[in-house]
């Protein structure tokens, strides 16, 4: 402490010069009357032309009349400020500062200084409209995919369903005459038919998933698994369990029930002993977020295979064998994508099936819940 207070002048004059932003003080009406080495170094000005408020000749035409004023209201009131604008450097080209003030008061409240400091956020700024420009392209581009999904759903649905009606009338023309291989064509045609309607279908869910604000509301999660394990209606002999860990949370309910729906849905679809499978719904609390998972007891997915089934369109199967889309969990990952949580598979906890976990905010993201433990 003695050997601190035993520092010149001189040595916080060169302490400043050493920092990597430009420094001053100022009276307390504003005048400048000191800068450290680096705002002569950048400006390429002299303290004499800098004396008072000189320092408006570096400044950008643009935006010298909007920071006058705003540094004459923060001189005026004794406040603290700060703003960002761009100064002239010697070479004639503009770089961006974000300026700190600070004012120093005496005894009796009164400011006898103002020390600041302009920090150079050229390369900052710079990285904010590039990505303002990607957010805006981004954007752009996802519009642009939502209305090509939207449009193709809509206009191959009218030459789908005419191909849907010429079978039916070509069946009904060669009623009793269709046998063997002819008839087992003709159901293949109609499988067909049905596959690309339901493709469309997911093709325009998946655009639609997550679009738009959702309303928050109060959701009993048990009820509303109990609700959907009747509204899938399961084969007899399957059963689906609402554990007593689901909570009762603030969420957005559609897409939280599109996402519960689906895994339930796509665990019964891919069962390989449907007569006697079982689904269990259950969730615990992660730190802000609502932890669910899904597990059932099926055939399960190989590990190699788990990132790639959440890609659209991704089956294991052979659609022949297994009747759909391949776009049940690329609809959940972008429902939870949107809602910024998380979803990944697991083994289910018997070495068998498959647990697919996702993580859902507490309260519509501020974070409160009541219904659970810990």
């Amino acid at each position: 402490m003695e050997r601190a207070a035993n520092l010149t002048a001189d040595d916080f004059r060169a302490l400043a010069d050493a920092l990597p932003q430009m420094a001053w003080v100022a009276e307390p009406s504003g005048d400048i009357i000191w800068y450290n080495r680096r705002w002569y170094d950048f400006t390429g000005t002299t303290l004499e032309q800098m004396r008072g408020w000189g320092w408006r000749d570096v400044h950008h035409p643009d935006h010298v009349e909007r920071v006058v004023a705003r540094i004459g209201e923060a001189f005026r009131t004794g406040e603290p400020w700060q703003d960002t604008f761009p100064l002239r450097g010697a070479d004639g080209e503009y770089r961006w500062f974000l300026s700190l003030a600070q004012p120093h008061r005496g005894p009796d409240g009164r400011v006898v200084r103002w020390f600041g400091t302009n920090t150079d956020i050229t390369e900052r700024k710079g990285m904010e409209r590039r990505l303002a420009r990607h957010a805006i392209d981004l954007r752009r581009s996802n519009e642009e995919l939502e209305q090509f999904a939207y449009v193709a759903s809509h206009d191959l649905k009218a030459p789908l369903r005419g191909i849907e009606n010429l079978v039916g009338w070509i069946e009904e023309d060669l009623e009793g005459s269709l046998t063997g291989d002819v008839q087992t064509n003709m159901e293949l045609l109609k499988s067909r038919v049905r596959r690309l309607d339901s493709l469309l279908d997911d093709l325009l869910a998946y655009s639609r998933a997550g679009r738009g604000e959702a309303a928050v509301d109060r959701i009993d999660t048990m009820a509303l698994v109990e609700e959907l394990a009747v509204l899938v209606s399961p084969p007899e002999g399957f059963s689906i369990t609402a554990d007593n860990s689901l909570p009762t949370l603030q969420a957005a309910r559609a897409p939280l029930t599109q996402a519960l729906q689906n895994l339930i849905g796509n665990a019964i679809k891919h069962h390989d002993r449907p007569a006697e499978g079982h689904i269990r719904v259950e969730a615990r609390l992660a730190g802000d977020a609502v932890e669910f998972v899904v597990t059932d007891d099926g055939p399960g997915i190989p590990e190699q295979f788990r990132e790639r089934v959440f890609g659209m369109f991704q089956t294991l199967k052979p659609r022949d064998e297994v009747e759909g889309s391949g776009m049940g969990l690329a609809i959940v990952r972008k429902l939870v994508d949107r809602q910024g949580g998380k979803v990944w598979l697991a083994d289910g906890p018997d070495g068998r099936g498959l647990a697919v976990h996702f993580t859902w905010p507490l309260d519509g993201g501020k974070g409160r819940t009541d219904g659970l433990d810990g």
